[in-house]
């Protein structure tokens, strides 16, 4: 049974059995290799000479790209052009499928009409909301992704991969989190390793909230202070928030398998500290929730 679903403003989640996902790929495969013996070239928008090049595309990436559903990822727009090329080959023979099949994803898709499941009037106004929260986190995640490129971490991998780890765990533990608090995770080492400061933050439109999380989470070098004086002071008067993307801060340093490609002994003293660091902070955590419930 297909199932489509749209989960952004232009793409959607693509879902059917196996052996329809094959039929699909097939029928696709068909219409770029027979292009002009279909009706195709009346019925894809665009300019016509972009027109097969779109099939083709679509046929290679159907069968090379998608592994097969759930895609949880489909533009709109080839969500559509399967939708065209099933429904131009509805009664004609396809070589290697039974009619049958065909006749099936044509009623299917006839039922579901895609057009209608990304008409924007049937959208409410939280989706709008969510997928422009996610645009804004996605282009943030973009400009990390800059900012920190060319950096390494103890392990020598990308510094990047640590911080799109951070903000992952942030979205998993803590599902309330603040968009402020997301935006944080992700640039939470901007100040401190990538000559960013507050001011550039504000330029680029980030909440007060955001940059108060970041430069809570910001070692400053000049501070004075040992690493567990910092995290007292962090635990201390931190925001919230800031804790909390500490929390997942320390709990992907103290992943095993990035202290097992450090020596020996390193490995051992930052277990060490990122264990004792990660119980001040769990325990303000706790405490913290036991107040609010109060």
């Amino acid at each position: 049974m297909i199932i489509i679903e749209r989960t952004e403003y232009a793409f959607g989640t693509f879902n059917c059995s196996a052996e329809e996902w094959e039929a699909l790929k097939t029928i696709v495969r068909y219409c770029a290799n027979n292009y002009r013996a279909t009706e195709l070239i009346y019925s894809i928008p665009g300019p016509e000479e972009h027109r097969r090049g779109k099939v083709e595309d679509l046929s290679e990436i159907m069968d090379s790209v998608w592994d097969g559903p759930p895609i949880e990822t489909m533009p709109r727009d080839q969500i559509f052009l399967i939708n065209h090329c099933v429904s131009e080959l509805d009664g004609k023979d396809v070589p290697d499928i039974d009619e049958n099949i065909v006749a099936g994803l044509v009623q299917q898709l006839h039922d579901i009409d895609v057009y209608d499941v990304f008409d924007d009037d049937n959208v409410t106004a939280e989706q709008w909301d969510t997928w422009a929260k996610e645009n804004r986190l996605e282009k943030t995640s973009s400009w990390v992704c800059k900012l920190h490129d060319g950096q390494v971490d103890k392990a020598g991998r990308p510094y990047v991969e640590h911080v799109l780890r951070v903000y992952e765990r942030v979205r998993e533990t803590f599902p309330e989190a603040s968009e402020d608090a997301l935006h944080a995770a992700l640039l939470h080492d901007v100040i401190e390793d990538c000559d960013i400061t507050a001011d550039d933050l504000r330029k680029h439109h980030y909440s007060e909230a955001t940059i108060e999380i970041v430069e809570a989470l910001t070692h400053r070098p000049d501070d004075g202070f040992t690493y567990a004086e910092r995290i007292d002071n962090l635990a201390a008067s931190g925001p919230e928030e800031a804790l909390k993307v500490k929390l997942c801060d320390l709990m992907d340093n103290s992943e095993p398998k990035r202290l097992a490609a450090l020596p020996d002994d390193r490995a051992a003293s930052l277990a060490k500290r990122y264990s004792k660091a990660l119980d001040v902070i769990k325990a303000r955590l706790e405490q913290m929730e036991i107040q609010a419930g109060e």
